[in-house]
């Protein structure tokens, strides 16, 4: 049975008090439960037209929804749904309840909980039409739904060394493209220098073949975009810098052998970290996500990098 720990989230402290509970307490990967929310009109107000929103994990419809109509001050509404433990899924696994209310006729509200499971990542590989890659020590690779796992020692992308676990598709990244993702975590190091980002090449699998450029977020030292510009492997320009955050959003934009980064930490408002040219790009690049411990001494450690939502789109 896979370890994994609980909690039992209210993320809305003003009210009303909703709660979710699982039975079992503590399923394990494909088992059936029953998730029961149980909500509380702890208002000094009723609450009108409420309508429950139940969810399962990685869903973005309601499992059920139950419209409950107006609640009195103190009303106490329970209701049940039958689900499973998904088996394709890692990191935090939540049953979600929402419920959604009207304040006197006149404006809306919401309140959430969530029971919430850790489920460990494991490197279960990746699929089609993914591939992966190493020249790092302890390197291995997970596929979780829309999110990429990487664990990877090494020593650094730069200075000649070029240590890295990759995980991409082949050819993906055009003339004009977009290669986009997600950095939600990077554990199992405290080494700041420490990185996980994108990157793309003629071939990643042999950056000297040209093309070379990574994009990616240091565990403690903020953003790095380095390119190759003499098409020999080796990462040679540096543009970046400021502090970290986690998650990030990485962007690479690719116009013919112009590349230029961006990176936001909420997905909307984008900022420019750099552009340069790369003259040996040529043709369909390979497009992927990457990550090094960037150790110091051999065999150091080895870290584990989270990627969701990792796309490649023509522009």
């Amino acid at each position: 049975m896979t370890t994994r720990t609980a909690t039992g989230t209210a993320l809305d402290t003003l009210g009303p008090a909703l709660t979710v509970t699982t039975d079992p307490a503590d399923p394990a990967s494909g088992d059936a439960l029953t998730a029961t929310a149980v909500l509380t009109n702890t208002c000094p107000f009723p609450l009108r037209n409420a309508v429950l929103y139940l969810m399962d994990p990685g869903a973005t419809t309601a499992t059920r929804t139950i419209p409950l109509g107006d609640l009195r001050r103190g009303a106490k509404i329970t209701r049940s749904w039958a689900t499973t433990m998904p088996t394709d899924v890692a990191g935090n696994v939540s049953f979600t309840a929402h419920v959604v209310f009207d304040v006197a006729g006149r404006s809306a509200d919401c309140a959430r909980s969530a029971r919430t499971f850790t489920v460990p990542y494991r490197p279960v590989g990746v699929r089609d039409p993914y591939r992966s890659f190493a020249t790092a020590d302890g390197a291995a690779f997970g596929q979780y739904g829309s999110q990429l796992v990487i664990w990877a020692g090494g020593r650094d992308l730069s200075g000649g060394t070029d240590e890295k676990g990759v995980i991409h598709l082949p050819g993906a990244a055009g003339e004009s493209s977009v290669v986009q993702v997600e950095t939600v975590s990077l554990t199992g190091s405290d080494n700041p220098s420490a990185k996980y980002g994108i990157a793309v090449a003629n071939d990643l699998t042999a950056p000297e073949k040209g093309g070379y450029a990574v994009l990616t977020m240091s565990l403690d030292y903020g953003l790095e975009f380095m390119t190759d510009s003499d098409g020999d492997g080796h990462l040679d320009t540096w543009a970046g810098g400021g502090a970290s955050y986690h998650p990030a959003w990485l962007r690479l934009v690719r116009s013919g052998t112009a590349y230029t980064a961006y990176a936001t930490g909420n997905g909307l408002a984008w900022d420019e970290i750099g552009s340069a040219t790369v003259p040996s790009a040529s043709g369909a690049l390979d497009a992927g996500v990457v990550a090094s411990a960037v150790n110091l001494n051999y065999p150091g450690t080895t870290v584990q990098a989270v990627f969701d939502h990792f796309t490649v789109e023509e522009s």
